[in-house]
């Protein structure tokens, strides 16, 4: 029936004499119901964009061939964006294109790396022209056909030179970092670094990360000054080799010191298995892994815990299970952590750690944040009394058997779904 439709405008727009049905090659000066049976759209594509912290105002600038909506349902294209750390330290940002409207396209992937070295503004680039490249077979199937085009700004090479990397993959970092804080009464400093040289490829995987903290604070009452400082060293190495597209196999060592935790030192070595119940090159989707850590423990306290220990050697093991999913209608990060020393099964610790964002229907969304952990494993703790001083300088870790934290909120939103003006004034 729609064929035959379909035959008598034709006929008609004969008869009437119009010049042409196809003007310059494009079919918008073609009627409707022709303009449907193409499965073209009449209006720009509308898009919802959600995942990271985006410069929407910058996006709305550079992208004005598209109708950037607030709300998932009533957008053509959920473009869902997630972020990963990449060998070198920048960022590889995914793009998930999910098409909800339009007809003969299926949804798909793409990415672009940052650099450590890029500035915002090289970022705010990439991210944009990556977006811009993914929606255009939206643009094809809409009014813009025929009024946008692709620049190719670079330079034609006919031979490639391989390319020769003389770091070998490492890539190193240091984070230095300092504060101050002055008042009449009080005062606080806080400084740390932190060191990293990670070698990452596709089948090995070395990480290498120190860092100290220093927290200091002095309160003056009554002529008197009360000072607290809190030193934190921490050190850890590790190797993970790829075995194949869900397992993996790796060793971790670890070194460990605190003045809070009456720690002189804690060094630890533990070989790793881990299994993903999804293939890693969709782990921007979804990951589900299951990792079993075990090794040996040294120990050395400043003073003498409350088991009568100023040094020990333990073994220890930890079974850990993390599920990530992201998807239009929300996204869940779940976590279960169970270890437990092997000598005394219950000196153990077990922890869950989620975090979700759900979409219930248009304009209404929830999210939750939830932590629980049952704690039987402050084997460090000193032994006697906790001074009220050293407690309310926070310079001694208290014993607790529990920590729950737990968040929720909700987001209303109605009205206009469109989200295209730039208005940056007062």
């Amino acid at each position: 029936m729609k064929n035959f439709r379909i035959l008598q405008l034709t006929a008609l727009f004969i008869f009437l004499g119009t010049p042409t049905i196809f003007a310059g090659g494009n079919y918008l000066e073609l009627p409707n119901e022709i303009r449907s049976f193409y499965g073209k759209k009449e209006s720009k594509p509308k898009v919802f964009v959600e995942g990271i912290r985006l410069d929407f105002d910058y996006m709305r600038r550079q992208m004005k061939f598209v109708d950037f909506v607030n709300d998932p349902a009533a957008s053509d294209v959920h473009i869902i964006i997630s972020q990963r750390v990449n060998g070198g330290g920048g960022r590889v940002y995914s793009f998930m294109y999910n098409n909800l409207t339009y007809e003969n396209l299926s949804n798909y992937t793409l990415t672009c790396s940052t650099t450590p070295g890029d500035t915002q503004e090289e970022v705010r680039e990439k991210i944009t022209e990556t977006m811009t490249l993914g929606l255009m077979p939206y643009a094809n199937q809409s009014e813009l056909q025929g009024k946008l085009s692709v620049n190719f700004n670079g330079k034609e090479r006919k031979d490639i030179t391989p390319v020769v990397d003389p770091w070998r993959n490492w890539t190193f970092r240091g984070d230095f970092n300092g504060n101050i804080n002055l008042e009449e009464s009080r005062k606080s400093f806080d400084y740390s670094y932190q060191l990293r040289g990670d070698k990452v490829t596709e089948n090995w995987r070395i990480r290498n990360y120190a860092s100290m903290r220093v927290r200091t604070r002095e309160y003056i009452s009554d002529g008197e000054t009360y000072r607290s400082e809190n030193i934190t060293n921490y050190m850890t190495s590790s190797v993970v080799k790829s075995i194949t597209s869900r397992w993996s196999a790796g060793a971790f060592a670890s070194y460990y010191n605190s003045n809070y935790s009456n720690t002189v030192y804690s060094i630890s070595f533990k070989p790793a298995f881990e299994y993903n119940i999804f293939p890693w090159d969709i782990s921007d989707r979804k990951v589900f892994t299951i990792a079993y850590y075990v090794g040996p423990e040294w120990k050395k306290y400043y003073e003498e815990t409350i088991y009568g220990k100023f040094d020990e050697n333990l073994w220890e093991q930890s079974l850990q299970l993390d599920l990530q999913l992201v998807q239009t209608w929300g996204e869940i990060e779940a976590g279960l952590d169970a270890t437990n020393y092997m000598h005394d099964f219950s000196k153990n610790r077990i922890t869950f750690d989620s975090e979700l964002s759900v979409r219930i229907v248009r304009g209404f969304s929830v999210n939750f944040d939830f932590r629980v952990e049952n704690i039987h494993d402050q084997i460090y703790l000193p032994k006697g009394d906790f001074d009220l001083e050293d407690v309310l300088l926070n310079n001694v870790q208290l014993p607790s058997t529990f920590e729950v934290y737990a968040g929720a909120g909700i987001r209303i939103q109605f009205g206009s779904i469109y989200n295209n003006v730039v208005n940056n004034r007062l």
